[in-house]
């Protein structure tokens, strides 16, 4: 599949670095698109690059990553039917891909750019786990209490637990047994929720989807130069999560998750898994070869 021409690399078009990094996870979510749509697998927006597709049409302007979610089902179909189809400038990101990356993490997956990084602070300098642009990919389960409080003790209660179980590389896939468990067997309502890791204010903000009608089902609406999927019950999430969501922050909060960090849509990382842009010609041609 030739995605070189059928999703060009455009990052040097971008005017500042910040929109060239955009750019960069702009067509990693083009792909994604195109396979998932290719595959019959849902996904949707979630977290800010929701609130960003229904309050700017795109990326919020100083937003620096990418957030999208599936249910199980489909994250299990992505995995076995999209990833082998990725191209060779994208590293598929998890524990069993990247032995650095932390297991049972808040994130379950990522899709990393392999010719750019996050430039390397005293924090991100020891670590050793792939640090391209990414795309991250948020796996929901109907597995959490509603109640704030509790969902919180028992999130940090599994952590423990999770990581206590056996290797690192292991735990996602053991949480996601259990998790499949709870879903189908838990005698009390459950709400919809991304990972047992989250944080204290992150499930006082209402990072999750309380009702299966919220989630059930998906629409298409514009982001960038293309069209999403986002979920249909959108309001209610971003209402709960927001507030008054349409209404911009003060400037002083218009920063993006990684502000502590300047991407670099240029310079790869020191991961394996990287490409250097310089010679992207050359490794072009010969991908197109083989």
């Amino acid at each position: 599949m030739d995605f070189d021409t059928l999703f060009p690399d455009e990052r040097e078009k971008g005017e500042t670095p910040l929109r060239q990094c955009q750019l960069v996870m702009l067509r990693m979510l083009k792909i994604m698109d195109y396979l998932c749509t290719k595959h019959n697998i849902t996904y949707f927006l979630t977290g800010g690059s929701l609130l960003g597709a229904i309050r700017h049409k795109g990326f919020i302007p100083w937003d620096d990553d990418l957030d999208v979610g599936m249910l199980r089902s489909e994250y299990e179909k992505f995995v076995e039917l999209a990833v082998p189809e990725l191209p060779y400038d994208i590293f598929f990101q998890t524990p069993e891909t990247d032995i650095h990356f932390a297991s049972c993490g808040r994130v379950e997956a990522k899709l990393k750019d392999k010719y750019s990084s996050y430039v390397a602070t005293e924090e991100l300098k020891h670590k050793k786990h792939h640090l391209g642009l990414q795309l991250d990919i948020f796996v929901y389960d109907r597995a959490y209490l509603p109640h704030n409080f509790f969902l919180f003790a028992l999130n940090r209660s599994l952590e423990i637990l999770f990581w206590k179980l056996g290797p690192n590389n292991n735990g996602n896939i053991k949480r996601a047994r259990v998790l499949k468990f709870i879903a189908k067997y838990s005698p009390i309502p459950l709400v919809y929720a991304s990972s047992f890791i989250v944080s204290k204010k992150m499930i006082k903000m209402g990072q999750s989807y309380k009702t299966h009608k919220e989630i059930k089902q998906v629409i298409r609406t514009q982001f960038e130069d293309m069209q999403v999927c986002i979920p249909i019950g959108w309001h209610t999430y971003l209402k709960r999560m927001y507030g008054e969501y349409m209404k911009l922050p003060h400037v002083e909060k218009r920063n993006g998750l990684h502000s502590a960090v300047l991407p670099d849509p240029f310079t790869p990382c020191e991961h394996t898994e990287i490409l250097h842009w310089k010679n992207r010609n050359v490794t072009v041609v010969d991908q197109a070869l083989k």
